[in-house]
């Protein structure tokens, strides 16, 4: 039978609850927010992904460092490029019991991605072949981790800069963005005004007040971290735009101008918080420290107003790829993503 539908629950849900610890995958391309999905539902887990269209097709750095950072804290998880071409545009999922003998393939067009497993038309079909070591047998691999994954990987970078578009009187900023191959060969501009975008607000009542046990201060209520944090989205956006942020609990990135990557999801009754996927203080700790406020204190109102921004701009790059500026005229915007 083909898969076309649910991919996600199919693939992954039923293996895993039927007692598979162990997956090998090859798959053409992936990303590092669709991992983090992975682990997140589905702990304990030992993955050995093979990325096989790196040499040919690149890697975004942002994914490459959250593989590094993923197969450094956990040794259960390795993660290799074909480093050699042609590439390898496979996408195989094989699940195996190195005690029982037991074991599941799928195979088909799913990348192992958002695009592969929820923004696309793929599909995926349950087989059994002997030969499944044959296909897993890719010799010119190249750890994540290994020194010398520059000289093999084409790393795209997201490079920026923020541009003051007022020389005299109160001066404002936009951000310009490049999407680069390192190498030289070429530039693209990704031009920000073309993209969608939504300014959330960090205060409430025209920038008069700020949520007292919500928001930026969702975590100061008695037994919580009170560094816990989320941005806040309305309701009215995601019900106007409501295919701007992933589905509920869906893992996606954010880039931020400042240089930071965090690991977010859309997060309780009607997506209304954005919230870092790891642990909501993640983003309590981050506000923080651009606000300039001790870590477990209170956000006040004019914490947020001495910074001269009360609001967050994010645009949409992909469907699991987003920017959020935060910067204010004059600022830096950190070289590379």
């Amino acid at each position: 039978m083909f898969l076309l539908t649910d991919l996600d629950y199919h693939v992954f849900e039923i293996p895993y609850q039927s007692g598979f610890r162990r997956i090998r995958i090859l798959s053409g391309y992936a990303s590092s927010a669709f991992l983090m999905h992975i682990l997140t539902n589905y702990p304990d887990l030992e993955i050995e992904l093979i990325i096989g269209m790196a040499r040919t097709g690149g890697i975004n750095r942002w994914d490459h460092i959250r593989y590094q950072e993923i197969a450094y804290s956990n040794q259960m998880i390795t993660i290799s490029y074909q480093r050699e071409t042609p590439g390898i545009h496979t996408k195989i999922y094989h699940w195996d019991d190195p005690f029982g003998g037991n074991s599941i393939t799928f195979i088909g067009s799913a990348n192992f991605s958002w695009n592969g497993f929820r923004d696309q038309n793929e599909l995926l079909a349950q087989v059994d072949y002997p030969n499944i070591e044959d296909v897993f047998d890719v010799a010119e691999t190249i750890d994540c981790r290994d020194s010398n994954v520059e000289n093999y990987i084409r790393f795209f970078s997201l490079r920026g800069r923020r541009v003051i578009t007022a020389l005299t009187g109160p001066q404002t900023s936009r951000v310009q963005l490049e999407m680069e191959i390192p190498n030289g060969e070429d530039v693209d501009t990704i031009t920000l005004n073309d993209l969608d975008f939504v300014d959330l607000p960090l205060l409430t009542n025209n920038d008069t007040s700020i949520q007292e046990t919500a928001g930026l201060n969702w975590g100061q209520r008695p037994g919580r971290n009170t560094n816990e944090a989320y941005i806040p989205v309305s309701t009215t956006f995601n019900r106007h735009n409501p295919n701007f942020f992933p589905p509920l609990e869906q893992a996606f990135t954010i880039l931020t101008d400042d240089g930071e990557q965090l690991i977010c999801k859309m997060a309780q009754q009607n997506r209304k918080a954005i919230q870092t996927t790891e642990n909501n203080s993640i983003m309590g700790r981050y506000f923080r420290e651009r606000l300039g406020v001790a870590y477990g204190a209170r956000v006040d109102v004019q914490d947020v107003l001495n910074y001269s921004r009360t609001s967050v701009r994010i645009y949409k790059i992909d469907s699991e790829t987003y920017f959020m500026d935060y910067g204010i005229a004059g600022s830096a915007l950190t070289e590379v993503w």
